[in-house]
């Protein structure tokens, strides 16, 4: 009887190195798919929510219709603002396999398609661990034997998820699934979800890493700035936290898709030449 073959592997260091290569690469154009989205979907809402007229916040349950739908509108659309950033970054990523480069109308048309189906499967997502983690609490009330026992468990679903969801936007934008892109994430995922959890966790290591560099040279610059005017040391911080989100969300994005594409050449043989050119 034939010896099994041996399982390839994910080339976590590979796929890391890559994806600092991509990033510096195309760095600005990341920075730009990443910060506008949210400078566009986040920032109103946080000016509308510190309007002193908006909430009286001396006394926020005299009106907690109002904070209730702020709170829901800035989630859904911190949400939606995440989702396109993810979708435009995968678009990116997967140009840059390709040495393609588009520009920013032909990389949102396909994120903004995909978009919605992330917003929806991100937010199903989000409210079961919700779920989940409230019912841990529940039962660390009842009883502490209980919350000893529920809360590795809801630390191990949670690891599950990362590993298993994880590539869920790039099944969304490269093949065009929908809402089946979920259970596409799972499929690709079987068998490789420990190594997909430890390169992500890996990539977010990296990404805070990166962050902290950025944070380091943003105190320095805007402590300069101030010494000119408080105005422009405040717009300059500002544009360092889009700057640095970007940085930091596009890296981990890059990850991902890279993660997905490497899955599709050790699962089905599809190498990224083979891959069904959907954006032409």
């Amino acid at each position: 009887m034939a010896a099994p073959e041996p399982k390839a592997p994910l080339g976590v260091g590979t796929i890391i190195a890559e994806s600092f290569s991509i990033l510096i690469k195309n760095i600005f154009r990341v920075i730009l798919v990443s910060s506008v989205p949210m400078a566009l979907f986040v920032v109103p809402i946080g000016l509308m929510l510190s309007s002193t007229g908006a909430i009286n916040l001396e006394n926020p349950a005299a009106n907690w219709p109002m904070v209730a739908a702020y709170t829901v509108t800035s989630l859904l659309t911190f949400c939606a603002a995440i989702s396109l950033i993810s979708a435009a970054v995968t678009k990116l990523t997967y140009d840059a396999k390709h040495q393609k480069t588009r520009s920013l109308r032909e990389i949102f048309g396909p994120s903004l398609a995909a978009a919605p189906a992330i917003v929806l499967l991100g937010l199903a997502i989000g409210v079961a661990l919700l779920a989940l983690q409230a019912s841990v609490f529940v039962l660390g009330f009842a009883t502490t034997l209980l919350s000893f026992v529920a809360l590795p468990v809801f630390f191990v679903i949670y690891l599950w998820a990362i590993a298993a969801f994880s590539l869920m936007p790039s099944a969304a934008v490269i093949e065009k699934r929908g809402l089946r892109s979920l259970g596409r994430s799972m499929e690709l995922t079987k068998g490789y979800r420990l190594p997909v959890l430890g390169t992500m966790f890996l990539a977010g290591l990296c990404s805070v890493a990166v962050q902290l560099v950025f944070s380091i040279a943003t105190v320095l610059l805007t402590a300069l700035a101030s010494l000119v005017s408080d105005t422009l040391s405040g717009i300059l911080s500002f544009a360092s936290s889009l700057v640095t989100f970007g940085l930091v969300i596009g890296f981990i994005c890059i990850v991902a898709c890279l993660v997905y594409l490497r899955l599709r050449e050790v699962k089905e043989g599809v190498g990224i030449e083979e891959i069904e050119q959907i954006f032409d």
